[in-house]
């Protein structure tokens, strides 16, 4: 009998990749018309420059509620965010 296969046994990157290219050529997302002059979080200087990093980051996050379960914006922001750096 083959055994199945789970979002825990596929690789990261593999799966994070997959379901953002899935997202962006589904249509079912509407992309907020702002996300090209936002930042990731207060510690980064400057927007990505990958186009599709807001496909990528809502890949990330349903493949972390996926295993984790709930999670809240403490731990999230633990994951995703970092210090803001006091720059002149």
């Amino acid at each position: 009998m083959p055994s199945s296969v789970t979002i825990k046994d596929i690789p990261s990157s593999l799966f994070i990749q997959a379901y953002a290219k899935f997202l962006r050529k589904s249509g079912q997302i509407e992309v907020p018309s702002w996300l090209d002059m936002v930042k990731t979080g207060p510690n980064k200087a400057y927007s990505p420059k990958d186009t599709n990093w807001f496909f990528i980051r809502l890949a990330s996050l349903a493949r972390k509620f996926y295993i984790k379960g709930n999670k809240g914006i403490g731990s999230l922001r633990k994951e995703y965010g970092g210090k803001k750096k006091n720059r002149i």
